[in-house]
């Protein structure tokens, strides 16, 4: 369900969206000028729920490995950090998304950077392979979170920096409602910590202090307010996609009439956007 919705992102990722929304949600979630210079026109593409690089203090000739890359928009941005010195490899369950993110590292002259199919929670790397792992709202999805953090810490070296930028939960879903399958499967906040120092990771870090789902954005002086779909580039459209839709970028449930019921949810009650951030010792 979740391979065959981002599929579908992947169909229409070509098609151009409204940059200016785009920089506006990178801009408000914590993306530096330069990040966003480096995103340029990937930046529609962008599908994060926060900004791992703050965290991730990539340094030059770091190998770097993006869980979940997506459309490549973080991975591009930790290329430009590590140089062509070091490497970034990203990873993702949608064949269309990794071919669309190596299609796009060709044009941009990446020459550092790589997309392969690949499932989080079995990675088909050797032990102690990358210095840094970001990840960007790719655990929100993760079935099984400590399998796919305990990956994270089989192929860090020692010393090695994990930021990951997820929603998770504050309180338990009601069972009778239907939920997007990306929340039925958050994991708990309460959780998180425990979790990630019992696997054995060390200086584990619970960045909380940006975690409103529902975001203020301002494009051109106009005030609008977005949630965590906004957050995630699915709905960046151009008023003219959005009148067309044969130019209609396509989303994961952004308007979808099966979950218009959520709209009665306080979404900053129910969930939390963090960063974790650990190292390996």
């Amino acid at each position: 369900e979740i391979r065959a919705a981002y599929e579908k992102v992947a169909s229409t990722a070509h098609k151009s969206g409204n940059l200016r929304l785009a920089t506006a949600v990178m801009n408000r979630l914590g993306y530096s000028p330069e990040h966003i210079k480096v995103a340029g026109i990937d930046a529609f593409n962008y599908q994060g729920v926060g900004c791992p690089h703050s965290h991730a203090h990539i340094k030059t000739g770091d190998k770097v490995l993006d869980v979940g890359s997506g459309l490549g928009v973080d991975s591009f941005i930790a290329a430009s950090e590590c140089g062509p010195q070091g490497s970034v490899t990203g990873i993702d369950i949608s064949k269309g998304e990794v071919l669309h993110a190596n299609t796009r590292a060709e044009s941009r002259d990446s020459k550092n950077t790589i997309f392969v199919q690949a499932d989080m929670e079995k990675m088909p790397f050797h032990n102690e392979s990358f210095d840094v792992v970001i990840s960007n709202g790719a655990f929100c999805l993760a079935p099984n979170k400590e399998k796919a953090f305990r990956e994270i810490h089989r192929v860090l070296k020692p010393g090695g920096t994990f930021s990951v930028c997820c929603t998770t939960l504050l309180t338990r879903l009601e069972d009778e409602v239907n939920w997007p399958v990306c929340m039925r499967v958050f994991m708990p906040l309460k959780d998180a910590q425990p979790m990630l120092e019992e696997i054995g990771f060390e200086n584990v870090h619970v960045d909380d202090t940006d975690s409103t789902m529902s975001l203020s954005i301002t494009v051109e002086g106009e005030e609008g307010h977005g949630d965590d779909s906004a957050a995630n580039g699915e709905a960046m459209q151009s008023s003219e996609q959005a009148s067309n839709p044969e130019k209609r970028r396509q989303g994961v449930h952004v308007g979808s009439e099966e979950f218009r019921h959520l709209q009665d949810y306080d979404m900053d009650k129910l969930c939390a956007r963090v960063v974790l951030v650990g190292t390996k010792p």
